[in-house]
């Protein structure tokens, strides 16, 4: 099964149709948990290429292990398999290097493997990717960005943005101003996880855009303190009747920065 929140986001469509197809070809050869023990056979089995592979870890829609093993990111979006029809993953070590929160998959240690990093090679005139958006230095800043005083893992927070969020812009580069904000957001939060977060910004036609009244929030949209108390306290949900007009039911000046 594929839920059309991942494939029918402007990320997904906005890869060629052969990085669409192997995605899906992957998602048909996953065990139960979504891990694919030999994706390279399939790339060639399908008449995919490697950059079709790499597309696919670089836009996060798959996690690769140093092993050559990978896992669908978004895999229990995708399905719900009842326990006592649940087969286990063989792969036990893989699958001991990932959290799942709200349905996605993220590293713990956010560690990508040398083996699977993306590199531009021959990618399609359609999913050219520049140098700078998966060169090495940027793949490292989305690399385990820890803070020593407290061990708080900023980037875990852009990960999850980045696959729960999809149809906003995706993040790719952690700077200290984010990092400072996202410190701040864990007390506004209280109890509420970035996770749950970021599943209420996705669900919200206003904050994504899909209502047309604008063009959707963005990642230091939503943690600017303002915006953020907002979210939570609901003022941006979907509601049954809303109108360009009636501003007040998301919660006054939605231009806050």
């Amino acid at each position: 099964m594929f839920t059309n929140t991942i494939t029918d986001s402007d990320l997904f469509l906005e890869m060629s149709l052969s990085a669409q197809a192997l995605y899906f070809h992957l998602g048909l050869h996953a065990d139960d948990e979504g891990f694919v023990s030999s994706p390279k056979r399939i790339v060639r089995a399908t008449g995919c290429n490697e950059d079709d592979l790499k597309l696919l870890i670089a836009k996060g829609f798959v996690i690769c292990f140093d092993s050559g093993i990978i896992v669908i990111t978004h895999w229990n979006l995708h399905n719900s398999i009842r326990k006592d029809r649940k087969k286990d993953t063989f792969f036990k070590t893989e699958k001991a290097l990932l959290s799942l929160n709200s349905g996605v998959y993220s590293e713990i240690d956010n560690h990508l493997s040398t083996i699977c990093q993306p590199t531009v090679n021959h990618l399609s005139a359609q999913d050219k990717i520049s140098k700078d958006n998966i060169s090495k230095d940027n793949i490292n800043n989305m690399s385990t960005s820890v803070d020593g005083r407290n061990a708080f893992d900023y980037q875990s927070v852009v990960n999850s943005f980045n696959s729960i969020c999809v149809s906003l812009p995706t993040i790719q580069k952690l700077t200290d101003k984010r990092r400072k904000r996202i410190k701040n957001a864990k007390t506004i939060l209280g109890k509420t996880s970035f996770e749950e977060l970021f599943q209420i910004v996705e669900n919200s036609d206003f904050l994504t855009g899909r209502n047309g009244i604008w063009n959707g929030c963005g990642f230091d949209w939503i943690f600017n303190p303002n915006n953020l108390t907002k979210i939570i306290e609901g003022n941006y949900n979907n509601k049954q009747k809303t109108t360009v007009n009636t501003q007040r039911n998301y919660g006054g000046n939605f231009w806050d920065e």
